[in-house]
């Protein structure tokens, strides 16, 4: 009898609270726009916004455009968790690490962005190993995605390739990168 009396009692007082935290699942969600951009003095100015193809290499570097939900733009907090998927590499290579870093803005244009013009970088690159090049490629970006929403913005980032040149399918092929955000809601 105490043992039910103290178990509906805990019922009763905890049911609250784990019913005020319901995740809900954004996506997956199409970059909205994306680009490539090459720091290479002599192709710096060149504009890339419409091509079928993104490429990431020591030199040029893949811009991706992500919108993130507004409960994670106003309370970043809330963010849970976010899955970025890149597509697999057009030409397969041995398995190798590539990099991720967040830009400081989401107002870029794809049809103007350049290596001259880019938007600026925020925090630290992260580095993720890709094992099978031949597969799509899922990275929990759930702090980069915490860096972005803290500044109250969309979700950009930079993706490189420092081992082998990446060239993968842009949102023009349909077949781009997406994005899904878990977020935490208040019932």
């Amino acid at each position: 009898m105490k043992a039910t009396i103290i178990t509906t009692t805990l019922l009763t007082l905890t049911a609250p609270f784990a019913a005020a935290v319901n995740p809900k699942t954004y996506g997956p969600v199409a970059a909205f726009k994306d680009s490539w951009i090459s720091v290479a003095p002599i192709e710096s100015a060149k504009t890339h916004g419409s091509e079928p193809v993104l490429k990431a290499s020591t030199e040029k570097f893949a811009l991706l455009g992500f919108t993130l939900p507004s409960e994670a733009t106003q309370a970043p907090n809330r963010l849970l968790s976010c899955e970025l998927t890149l597509p697999p590499f057009n030409t397969p290579v041995p398995p190798l690490n590539i990099t991720l870093q967040v830009a400081v803005a989401n107002t870029w244009d794809e049809a103007t962005v350049n290596g001259d013009n880019r938007p600026g970088l925020l925090g630290d690159e992260f580095t993720f190993y890709v094992e099978d090049t031949k597969q799509p490629i899922k990275i929990d970006a759930t702090e980069q995605c915490r860096i972005a929403a803290a500044k109250g913005t969309g979700f950009s980032l930079f993706v490189g390739s420092p081992k082998a040149p990446y060239e993968f399918k842009s949102r023009e092929t349909g077949m781009g990168a997406t994005l899904v955000a878990t977020v935490s809601s208040w019932a």
